[in-house]
């Protein structure tokens, strides 16, 4: 039997880890890919499942990346078919503030050229064999701009239109890239932003009923159902599709 394996960047996050969930659910062998290997080994632990491999990799060097592929391309019978890419930061930075700069060059390295280094090494194994799922982890930042974090939805714009543009030269392939766009989610990123502010909870409840249709901000295991769907949905219809998952916040409460 061939083992099918999805390769998840950022893995070790709060969208990582129930991405990974979620696909080990759906009987993928999963590539959990991420810097940080403490929390690599925390994931390990916690989903406490052999099919489960973990690598420490630097999405932003090219050879990190090739290494990891070559890795995976050494296990026999083994097949990559799905690439997420997950891998992102954030970083709260307004335009007149120097130090901004630093954040934007950090913020495109990962969000956009990360995603350009995993999809051109990753995909080549998809090309060979004729198929493969590209999902990409964009947000709705990158349709709809965010003030102070100006690089964070600049760099999602980019891998929207990169989405795009990998899924009419892949196609052909019968390799279908999409982009799933995420709108307020609660994980660590979402108390990153708000630094030492806080809102009390009642607040944000209510700031949710105002502004989402169905009165929640999202969660890891809104955004890990959809990338599950498209990791195994069977179409090839779908291609260059970009979903965005925000409970309705772009038409707005009544």
């Amino acid at each position: 039997m061939v083992e099918q394996i999805a390769v998840v960047t950022g893995a070790a996050g709060g969208f990582g880890a129930a991405i990974c969930r979620a696909l080990l659910a759906s009987n993928y062998t999963v590539a959990a890919v991420d810097l940080n290997e403490d929390k690599l080994a925390s994931l390990k632990h916690s989903l406490d499942d052999e099919r489960l491999l973990t690598f420490v990799m630097d999405v932003t060097n090219t050879q990190s990346v090739q290494s990891v592929y070559d890795q995976l391309q050494q296990r026999q019978s083994s097949v990559i078919t799905v690439l997420v890419n997950n891998a992102g930061i954030l970083h709260k930075a307004f335009c007149l503030k120097m130090d901004s700069l630093v954040s934007a060059k950090q913020t495109f390295d990962v969000n956009l050229t990360g995603a350009f280094n995993c999809t051109t090494i990753f995909s080549q194994a998809m090309v060979r064999q004729k198929y493969g799922r590209i999902i990409n982890i964009g947000s709705v930042a990158g349709i709809w701009g965010s003030g102070g974090s100006a690089a964070y939805a600049a760099s999602k714009a980019g891998l929207i239109k990169a989405s795009e543009s990998w899924a009419q030269e892949l196609g052909p392939m019968n390799i279908c890239v999409t982009c799933v766009a995420p709108g307020i989610c609660k994980t660590q990123m979402f108390d990153q932003f708000l630094e030492n502010e806080s809102i009390p909870d009642a607040e944000e409840a209510k700031f949710a009923r105002r502004t989402v249709p169905i009165g929640r901000f999202g969660n890891a295991d809104d955004v890990s159902e959809v990338v599950q769907f498209l990791a195994t949905c069977k179409t090839n219809y779908l291609n260059s599709a970009v979903i965005t998952i925000d409970g309705g916040m772009r038409v707005g409460a009544m």
